[in-house]
């Protein structure tokens, strides 16, 4: 596994795990579809300043998702220019916490009140959480993503009616 000093997530990251080396410092693995990285940063770290590099902040997508998701915890993080949302196995202030895009699941396996999930480039990561966990902090990340997705089209659609209405004097010309 290739170590790197500094990560940015792309469309081709799946996951986002926490590696503790042998003085106790917690660092990052970093699974992509190809390639497999040690990055000397702990994961939250790394996926603040991914999402600021993408022009947003961690705390502002939290925020948002809040109002998308409210009254929940451990919220998804929707990098919106990616189209990726990753999900936390825990609260993100642990150190353990590990980060799963919830594209990147091809299926779970239960193993009593510990998960495995397969990815699809077939790593498997395990999970302490049932699966009924994983499913339902899958379906949140979701629900984010598609919320994300409906509101960037329909803002979409709104510009483009803005920019292609007639102006409203025309029909009046036009019938002189």
């Amino acid at each position: 596994m290739e170590q790197v000093k500094n990560y940015i997530v792309t469309c081709d990251t799946l996951a986002l795990l926490p590696f503790f080396n042998t003085y106790g410092e917690c660092w990052t693995i970093v699974i992509e579809k190809y390639e497999k990285y040690l990055v000397k940063k702990k994961p939250k770290d790394l996926l603040a300043e991914s999402c600021n590099y993408y022009g947003v902040s961690l705390n502002g997508i939290i925020e948002a998702a809040k109002k998308i998701l409210p009254r929940q915890r451990m919220l998804p993080v929707c990098i919106p220019a990616l189209d990726l949302c990753f999900f936390p196995t825990k609260s993100m202030e642990h150190l353990d916490c590990q980060w799963i895009a919830h594209s990147a699941i091809r299926h779970v396996v239960s193993k009593g009140k510990h998960s495995t999930i397969v990815l699809i480039n077939h790593e498997k990561v395990v999970v302490e959480k049932h699966m009924s966990i994983i499913y339902n902090k899958m379906k949140s990340a979701s629900h984010i993503n598609d919320t994300y997705k409906r509101r960037i089209n329909e803002g979409k659609e709104y510009h483009s009616f803005i920019l292609y209405e007639k102006p409203s004097c025309y029909d009046c010309k036009r019938k002189s």
